[in-house]
């Protein structure tokens, strides 16, 4: 298998190209190979690699559309695919916006082609197939990289005198419970950026809020969590919603704001802080701080006021003038609070430093 995609942020990419080809070990016995319209626009990058355009994917039909043929040529099969992760993620994560649960067992032929073939230099698709020998009919094309991967497997399959690759195509998949059906498909669709996320029942309240560098992989721990909260999120769990924000300190923040508002049942109450002398000591009340971490895009910063010893709110700024225009800045701010539970937060993310700086004015 192999597939090609928009690109663009994780869990918003789309498919744009679907090969499969099923093979019993011996030959090709059944095809699939369509282009699809992902419904979202392509990356400029993308189309420089793979030749395919927005203009092509217009009447291609959409993932909807091919998903029965999919289920049906790949069942009873493992997905071989080079690097199988991405594609195995990009076909679940599609089926996940059906409300379907995709499971397969995956064999990648990358970790085969180490494992058999150790001390080559490069096991890209490309590198491979020119050390081996492997024709490409058209390389970044998903037809053309499908072609190939079956050839690779082949060569493969040859060297793997323990008959491991066999043993995993063989092997069933793991059959899943209601409850392991309905995390897998809240899990599918989430991401693995930093940000702040709010787990909603089934009438779409907020029972709980979290952060975290990597929101995908706090989910799955809360999803397997075996404490009182965790149980009782794992019981309440419908959906999950999510914001991207790549700056730590400010992720935080958020988090602090939200749950101060809403309230959520599973999150417990904020511990009271009381302001003490050496936190007011932290925020010097004859200064303008500036606190200044990562943006939502590269070259954009995100923004912290203090000023003579009061948090005034946070702010995203691109260009040189929005921070350093004291009245500029102000209007950009989203406000917060000055209370002691934000200025601990400050105060920490200050202290660990990673990425954080600050600046007096």
């Amino acid at each position: 298998m192999d597939l090609e995609t928009t690109g663009g942020r994780f869990s918003e990419e789309g498919i744009t190209e679907v090969a499969i080809y099923r093979f019993d070990g011996h030959q090709v016995v059944d095809r699939l190979v369509s282009l699809v319209n992902p419904m979202r626009p392509i990356d400029p990058y993308v189309t420089r690699l793979t030749g395919i355009d927005n203009k092509m994917l217009r009447r291609a039909p959409r993932f909807h559309e091919l998903a029965k043929r999919i289920v049906e040529i790949t069942d009873g099969c493992a997905i071989v695919a080079h690097n199988a992760d991405f594609d195995y993620r990009m076909l679940r994560q599609e089926f996940a916006r059906l409300g379907y649960v995709y499971e397969r067992n995956t064999i990648c032929t990358v970790k085969e082609s180490q494992r058999l073939m150790p001390g080559l230099e490069s096991y890209s698709l490309g590198k491979l197939c020119r050390t081996l020998g492997i024709p490409v009919a058209a390389r970044h094309r998903a037809y053309g990289d499908a072609e190939a991967t079956v050839r690779l497997l082949e060569i493969l399959i040859e060297k793997d005198t323990s008959k491991q690759i066999v043993k995993m195509a063989a092997r069933p998949p793991h059959r899943l419970s209601r409850r392991e059906m309905k995390y897998r498909l809240i899990l599918d669709t989430l991401p693995t950026f930093s940000g702040v996320f709010q787990i909603l029942d089934k009438d779409k309240n907020i029972v709980y809020i979290g952060r975290s560098n990597n929101i995908y992989k706090q989910m799955t721990h809360l999803l397997s969590l075996d404490t009182q909260v965790g149980r009782a999120i794992q019981e309440a769990i419908n959906t999950v919603t999510w914001e991207e924000v790549p700056s730590q300190l400010i992720s935080y923040l958020k988090y602090i704001g939200q749950v101060r508002e809403i309230e959520p049942p599973l999150n417990g109450k904020l511990r009271l802080r009381r302001m003490t002398r050496s936190l007011a000591s932290a925020f010097p009340r004859d200064k303008t701080m500036l606190i200044f971490d990562k943006g939502q895009k590269v070259s954009e910063r995100a923004v912290v006021l203090v000023e003579n010893g009061q948090l005034k709110g946070y702010a995203y700024a691109d260009l040189n003038h929005q921070v350093t225009n004291l009245d500029v800045l102000r209007s950009r701010l989203t406000p917060l609070e000055n209370t002691p539970d934000y200025l601990y937060a400050i105060r920490a993310y200050v202290r660990r430093g990673q990425g954080v700086t600050v600046e007096y004015l």
